[in-house]
């Protein structure tokens, strides 16, 4: 029971949000398969602690972060072998909103594990930075920063111009 009076159901609350953590996820770590493997991995690490989390305002954002860590250290364990593989691959798509240009899509995986997620996070996904900030355990500043920094890189390797303002 949630402090609001509300019951959550593990089993709804799977259904609702394991395709919108896969595609986060398969946006860091560049391989659907891959993706959905590491939101089952978070979802049973969410099972053990439910009754805990399912306690929170917005046990969404415990799970996202979980999944994220997992992409982050997935693709930082293998940024150099996989790298090729997963910038010649064919883009696959999770159901949901549309997928970026493959340009694109290609431009963010070769972004430090930081500046990408926040990049899905903000633009994929359309988060305030305060969530964003929240869900990384990182401050609002540097949040903002490495979407600052990520910018630069993605204009650099789109070869555009990156306006000053942030959308």
């Amino acid at each position: 029971m949630r402090r609001d009076g509300s019951d959550v159901d593990f089993d709804a609350f799977f259904l609702h949000e394991f395709p919108r953590v896969a595609r986060t996820v398969h946006h860091i770590v560049g391989d659907r398969a891959r993706a959905e493997e590491l939101t089952q991995d978070a979802f049973i690490e969410l099972l053990r602690h439910w009754r805990t989390v399912a306690e929170y305002d917005r046990p969404d954002l415990w799970l996202r972060r979980v999944a994220i860590r997992k992409a982050q250290r997935e693709r930082h364990r293998g940024w150099r072998r996989r790298e090729l593989e997963v910038l010649t691959a064919p883009t696959e798509t999770v159901d949901g909103p549309p997928t970026p240009a493959p340009e694109v899509l290609a431009a963010v995986r070769r972004l430090a594990p930081g500046q990408r997620t926040v990049v899905v996070l903000f633009y994929f996904e359309d988060r305030p930075m305060s969530e964003i900030a929240e869900i990384l355990g990182i401050k609002e500043s540097t949040g903002w920063s490495q979407l600052h920094t990520a910018r630069r890189h993605l204009a650099d390797t789109l070869e555009e111009e990156v306006s000053d303002v942030i959308r």
